[in-house]
């Protein structure tokens, strides 16, 4: 059904779903395992994502750092999930995603028109929020947005994007 390889307890690699049960979260649970591995070893989970599959990592809370690479011909980028292993970015449907903190469980619905993604979300503390924010700007850049949108209690907050080969986060808390 899938695979996933983990190299060096701290890079994932080849991960691949055979085509008829892609969408059934087995590429979530592959993924889920190989984070727990490589954090019961002390490590921070590593990947080279083709830029087509930045959106799947994204929704797991990893985030793109350096250049595009090339691999086998076709375009990656390297992807890490940083920050406090306490919380968690990952999808809980096929349109919706969770936040979990040791306190808190959020369900987190995206809605995109015309290139704009909105999430309206609940105020958070500033640390989940630190946490929180270059995950979703991931997310809504992999998924084809221009622009996200925050809609919190106090307001709007947005946040133009760059397309994933040029996306940049200035925080990974």
């Amino acid at each position: 059904m899938g695979c996933a390889r983990i190299l060096d307890l701290t890079k994932i690699g080849r991960m691949a779903v055979l085509k008829e049960v892609r969408h059934k979260n087995v590429g979530s649970k592959l993924l889920r395992a190989a984070i727990t591995k490589i954090q019961e070893a002390g490590n921070t989970p590593t990947l080279g994502a083709q830029i087509t599959a930045m959106g799947f990592y994204a929704n797991h809370g990893f985030l793109p750092e350096g250049p595009v690479f090339d691999d086998a011909g076709i375009p990656h980028r390297t992807m890490t999930l940083t920050g406090d292993p306490d919380k968690t970015l990952m999808p809980l449907d096929a349109e919706s995603l969770r936040f979990d903190t040791p306190t808190l469980l959020v369900a987190i619905e995206p809605h995109t028109t015309d290139g704009e993604m909105r999430i309206n979300i609940l105020r958070l503390s500033d640390d989940e929020a630190s946490w929180l924010t270059p995950r979703l700007c991931c997310y809504a850049a992999t998924h084809g947005a221009h622009t996200l949108v925050l809609e919190i209690p106090e307001g709007e907050v947005r946040f133009p994007l760059e397309p994933p080969e040029r996306f940049s986060c200035s925080s990974k808390a």
